[in-house]
């Protein structure tokens, strides 16, 4: 039997998200790409004034899937970011995410919604299939001073606009 080279078509590669604005809360921040760490959770810029999107999931180009944008609320030797504005951006307010190419996706906020850590419906964020959709994660709630972490998170969903 004869044997013939197989060739799989490339990968088409998406450029990454560059930077994000809300346009409600002021809020703008350069955005740099991020996968997960040791413990498996999303790696996070160390800065708060710089956001990190998940790498392994959908890009904003993207056809479908969830975008991810995250970042740290605040740190210690760098004070509160961008993000810790947002806890009460209404609903319908308009997202850019601008990528590498200088594209801009504009997205519109349907929900903001302070959950537990505990009970995050990760699986459902972290997605690379299904309907387009932007996410922006954030610590928030009360801060426990004995593990020195923030007991929710501020998980905000936006649609395409």
């Amino acid at each position: 039997m004869p044997r013939a080279a197989a060739t799989l078509p490339p990968v088409r590669q998406r450029p990454a998200p560059t930077r994000i604005d809300v346009d409600w809360a002021g809020v703008t921040a350069p955005v740099r790409p991020e996968g997960v760490d040791d413990a498996g959770a999303m790696a996070l810029p160390p800065d708060p004034a710089v956001a990190g999107w998940y790498r392994l999931g959908a890009a904003p180009s993207s056809p479908e899937g969830t975008v991810v944008i995250a970042a740290h609320v605040d740190a210690v030797g760098y004070g509160t970011g961008p993000f810790a504005h947002l806890q009460d951006v209404p609903d319908g307010t308009t997202v850019t995410l601008t990528d590498a190419a200088g594209a801009a996706t504009r997205w519109r906020i349907t929900s903001v919604s302070m959950l537990e850590k505990q009970g995050l419906p990760w699986a459902s964020v972290f997605r690379d299939h299904g309907p387009r959709q932007l996410v922006l994660v954030t610590c928030g709630g009360a801060f426990d001073t004995t593990t020195r972490h923030y007991e929710s998170n501020l998980v905000i969903t936006a649609d395409p606009a």
